[in-house]
Parts: structure tokens; C-alpha cells; sequence
């Protein structure tokens, strides 16, 4: 067995450790980290959905109160610190430019329209990262994958469409949705890049603070009211700020090498389910039986993805240790 790979552990073993894609030790634990990712950022669009605050002010401060707490870990810890170099610097500023547009995008379009429009027509990415995940990181998606990935993205249709004539509906919602699609996967498929080349904390540190610059920036320029916030939307902030912001985005991308993007964009899937199941509780949006329907359609797909992706991580765990020395 080849030693040197383990030579040199950095700090918060193994969330730095960029292993090769799919390596199995490391699976599990990358599922589970997406776990934690799809529960916060399911959660996030019914949040944002609540809070009373202009949504350019709304993203500002979520990524604001955000960028403080991200900055006292290099600022403790030398090692981190030791890794901020230009490469970070580069890929920082284009992945927080990609993600300032998705935010703004984001936010605009829960105003707009329903949590259930937003959701299904961010459900397309995954189809989207099928297009290019081949020819842009060497993996090849099976058919069965394809077909899988199919009835999912169907099963989230049925979701949305069965919330088709609320009052919650905008034409210009939509719209702003479908550029919000297009600025995530952007944004997804540049992270899964950048992670062959820093670590998930610093790389999040990075494009955090350039987007807030960014949006900075936009609300000034823009005319924004930096106090309309008040009351409940603080705490909704910072839940933003904490969970789904850092906390999410830090999973994410610390998973992006030990996953096809494919399979993570799959994964990401089930956010829509708990957006519209919260959205319906909490929102009072309407959570019909037709919606009910694609949910299980969804949630199913999902788990045959998944029961796929542990039986190849069985076969490669049962190579790997036939191909190991004897000690």
C-alpha cells in the first residue's frame, strides 16, 4: 500500500483531504454530509420565503453575518491560513461571483413566486450536470443512472405542477428561477472544479467574502434600505447565515471530490420535497395530493440512486482490499 497519501494529515481530518472521486472509506461519509446539506437547504428556501426584509438587503446580511465568523478560523488556526494563496484568491473570486448572482436570483424569485416553482425548476440541474459532467470531470453516467435521475426530476414536476394556480404565482418568478438554475449549476459544477485545487473551509471563506462584496456592491448601487430588517427577520437571518450559508455550503463542497457531480446533483433532489412539504405547513401553501404523488416518486429515485451508489461502494471496497499488500 502506498504510504505517502497519508502523510501530513491537516487540520479537521479528513473534511480536508481531498481524496480521489468516489473513494470508498470516504463515501459514506460525503452521503452524509449531502444529508446535512439537503435538510439545511430545504429549510433555507422556507426561511428566506418568511422574512419581511427586501430580498437584495435579505442576501447582504446573510452573507455578511456569515463572512465574520467564517474569517476567526484562518485567524486561529496558522495552517489554514498557510493556504490562502493566489490560486484560492482566483478561484474564490469567480466561484463568489457565480454565487452573488445566484443569490440574487435566489432570493428575488422566493418573493416572487411560490417555494414550489422555485424548487421544481431547480430541480432541472440535475440534467443540466448530465450534460457537461462528462466531458467536464471524466464521468460517465450509465444509462440506469440517466433513467433514475429521469423519474426523479418527474417526480418533482408532479410536485410543483400540483401547486400550479395558487396565488403564490408570478410569470416574472419563474423567470427569475430559470436564471437562478442556470447561475447555480454554474456556480456547482465550478466548485466541483476548484475543489481539486483548494480545501472546502478556505474555498468557502474565499467565495463567501467575494460575493458579499459583491452584493455590497448591488444594494448600494441599487439604493437599498440596509435597515429594513426588523423584528423576527435577525434571527432568520442568522439562521441563514449559520446553517444553510455555511454550514451547508462548507458539506457540499468538502463532498465534491468524493462523489460524481452527477450524483451529488441527484442527491440535491429531495431539497424541493422538504421546501414544499415546510412551505405547505408553515407558509400555508397549498400541499396537494399530486404533489403527495411526486414527492414518493422522487424519494424513491433518490433511494435507488443511492442503493446503486452503495453497491458500487461495496465492489470498490472488496477490490481495494484485494489489491492491498499483506502487512
Amino acid at each position: 500500500m502506498n504510504v505517502a497519501t497519508r502523510s501530513a494529515a491537516p487540520i479537521l481530518p479528513p473534511l480536508e483531504h481531498a481524496l480521489p472521486n468516489g473513494d470508498p472509506p470516504v463515501r459514506p461519509l460525503a452521503l452524509a454530509a449531502v444529508a446535512v446539506t439537503v435538510m439545511t437547504w430545504g429549510v433555507s428556501n422556507i426561511v428566506v420565503k418568511a422574512i419581511a426584509a427586501d430580498p437584495l438587503v435579505s442576501s447582504f446580511y446573510r452573507l455578511w453575518l456569515a463572512i465574520p465568523l467564517l474569517w476567526s478560523l484562518p485567524l486561529l488556526l496558522p495552517r489554514l491560513r498557510s493556504r490562502l494563496t493566489r490560486d484560492w484568491l482566483v478561484t474564490s473570486a469567480v466561484g463568489g461571483a457565480l454565487f452573488a448572482v445566484h443569490q440574487i436570483f435566489f432570493f428575488n424569485s422566493l418573493k416572487l413566486t411560490s417555494v414550489a416553482d422555485v424548487t421544481l425548476i431547480g430541480a432541472l440541474q440535475p440534467a443540466l450536470v448530465l450534460l457537461v459532467a462528462g466531458r467536464l470531470f471524466g464521468e460517465p453516467v450509465d444509462r440506469r443512472a440517466g433513467l433514475w435521475s429521469a423519474v426523479a426530476v418527474a417526480g418533482t414536476a408532479l410536485v410543483i405542477l400540483g401547486s400550479m394556480g395558487a396565488p403564490h404565482w408570478t410569470p416574472l418568478g419563474d423567470v427569475l428561477s430559470v436564471f437562478n438554475l442556470l447561475a447555480f449549476t454554474a456556480y456547482f459544477l465550478a466548485s466541483k472544479r476548484f475543489r481539486g485545487r483548494v480545501g472546502a473551509t478556505e474555498y468557502v471563506i474565499g467565495m463567501t467574502t467575494v460575493a458579499g462584496v459583491l452584493m455590497l456592491a448591488v444594494v448600494v448601487a441599487t439604493g437599498r434600505d440596509l435597515l429594513s430588517p426588523h423584528g423576527r427577520d435577525w434571527p432568520l437571518l442568522l439562521f441563514l447565515a449559520l446553517f444553510p450559508g455555511s454550514l451547508g455550503h462548507l458539506l457540499s463542497n468538502w463532498a465534491h471530490p468524493h462523489m460524481p457531480a452527477f450524483l451529488l446533483s441527484v442527491l440535491l433532489l429531495a431539497v424541493p420535497v422538504i421546501a414544499v412539504a415546510g412551505a405547505a405547513m408553515l407558509l400555508g401553501e397549498h400541499f396537494t395530493l399530486l404533489q403527495a404523488a411526486g414527492a414518493t416518486i422522487l424519494l424513491g429515485a433518490i433511494w435507488t440512486i443511492l442503493r446503486s451508489a452503495g453497491a458500487r461502494t461495496a465492489e470498490d471496497l472488496a477490490e481495494s482490499a484485494a489489491e492491498t499488500d499483506a502487512p
